[in-house]
């Protein structure tokens, strides 16, 4: 388990605020919590997941359930994805 921060545009802030409870339950089934981070002039957010199982994080995030809600909630590619490096302090 490690952490994780994502970071990505979206089209529209508001509808993509508006997702929050489908991301948590998403977002559930490979972390242990969460947090959202908006960029202070840009549609962009980043988001950290603590105690994220990897393997399951690409498993549901490559899923085409996650392709339509990604869609739906107005995310735009690319996503970066950047993990912690252990013993990186």
């Amino acid at each position: 388990m490690t952490t994780v921060v994502v970071t990505h545009a979206v089209g529209n802030m508001d509808t993509w605020l508006g997702g929050g409870e489908v991301r948590t339950k998403t977002f559930s089934g490979f972390c242990s919590g969460h947090r959202i981070f908006r960029h202070s002039d840009q549609d962009r957010v980043s988001i950290v997941f603590e105690g994220a199982d990897l393997d399951k994080m690409k498993a549901i995030l490559g899923s085409s359930e996650a392709a339509a809600s990604k869609a739906q909630h107005t995310v735009i590619d690319p996503i970066e994805f950047y993990i912690e490096v252990e013993g990186g302090t």
